[in-house]
C-alpha cells in the first residue's frame, strides 16, 4: 500500500484500501491462474466458477444470486474465470464499464469485475447497469472513493489535484477523481511546478497538522513556513515525510 493511505483522513476509508497495486497484481495474476488450473484439471464450467462453500455444480451466477438476490453492493467472494468469460467481456459493449461493474458489485478488483461480468453475458444473464448507463450513473460518495483505488490512482496526483481544486483535504480530491473515472472523464495533468503558498496547501491536505510542521522545522532548523512548504513538496513528489500525521 502506497504509505500515505495509511495516513487517517477526515473521513473514513473506502473498500478497496486494504491493499496496494502490488497485492492487487497479484489478485489478477491469482485469477487468472486459478482459471487456468480449473481447466487444466478438467473440472469444466461448475469447477472453475464454483465458490467457497457453494453446492457442486453451482456456477458463479448462480451462487451470486442466491447470496444477493437484489443485486445489492456488496463484497463479492474471490471466484476464477475463466479465459472464455474475460473474452466474452472483451467482446461486449461492457468493455469499457470494468471499474463500473466492480464498483456497483463491491468486487475486490477491476479483473474479477471483468471476469464475472463476461459470465453473466455468457449465461445470457443481465447486468446491473445497461450498455449505456455506466458513465451516467448514480455513484454514492463511497462507491467514487472505492473507485479511486480499484483503478490504482496515484495518491501524490490526487494531493496535486487538490490543490489546484481548492480540496481541503486529498480525500475529497480522491472521491472526486473517482467520479471522474466513473464517468469516463479524463484526468486534468497536476501541474509540474508549484508555489510555496500550494506547497503550504499540500502539506496541509495531506493531514499533517502545525505539531508535524514545527517537528519538521526542529529537525532540518528552518522556520516553520518553511518546514511546511518543504513538506508539501516532498508530498506532492511521492516522497514521504519523516514525522507521522
Amino acid at each position: 500500500m502506497d504509505q500515505h493511505d495509511l495516513r487517517p483522513e477526515t473521513a473514513p476509508t473506502a473498500p478497496g484500501t486494504s491493499r496496494g497495486a502490488s497485492f492487487r497484481r497479484a489478485a489478477v495474476v491469482a485469477v487468472v491462474a486459478c482459471a487456468v488450473t480449473g481447466s487444466a484439471l478438467g473440472l469444466g464450467a461448475a469447477g472453475a466458477f464454483a465458490t467457497d462453500g457453494a453446492a457442486p455444480g453451482t456456477s458463479a451466477i448462480q451462487a451470486d444470486a442466491a447470496a444477493d438476490p437484489q443485486g445489492a453492493a456488496s463484497p463479492a467472494p474471490k471466484i476464477a474465470y475463466s479465459e472464455a468469460d474475460l473474452a466474452a467481456f472483451a467482446a461486449s459493449p461492457y468493455a469499457d464499464d470494468a471499474l463500473n461493474l466492480a464498483v456497483v458489485w463491491g468486487t475486490p478488483d477491476v479483473a474479477t469485475a471483468e471476469g464475472k461480468a463476461g459470465a453473466a453475458i455468457r449465461a445470457g444473464a443481465p447486468l446491473p447497469l445497461g450498455p449505456d448507463e455506466a458513465p451516467t450513473a448514480s455513484y454514492t460518495d463511497d462507491q467514487r472513493l472505492a473507485a479511486f483505488f480499484l483503478a490504482e490512482s496515484d495518491w501524490s496526483q490526487a494531493l496535486g489535484l487538490a490543490v489546484v481544486w481548492g480540496e481541503p483535504t486529498v480525500y475529497t480530491a480522491k472521491s472526486t477523481v473517482g467520479g471522474m473515472l466513473l464517468a469516463h472523464e479524463q484526468l486534468p495533468a497536476a501541474p509540474t511546478s508549484w508555489t510555496e503558498d500550494q506547497q503550504v496547501a499540500a502539506f496541509t491536505a495531506g493531514g499533517y497538522t502545525d505539531a508535524n510542521a514545527a517537528e519538521l522545522a526542529a529537525a532540518w532548523q528552518i522556520s516553520v513556513r518553511e518546514a511546511q512548504a518543504r513538506g508539501g513538496a516532498a508530498l506532492l513528489a511521492g516522497d514521504d515525510l519523516p514525522v507521522s500525521s
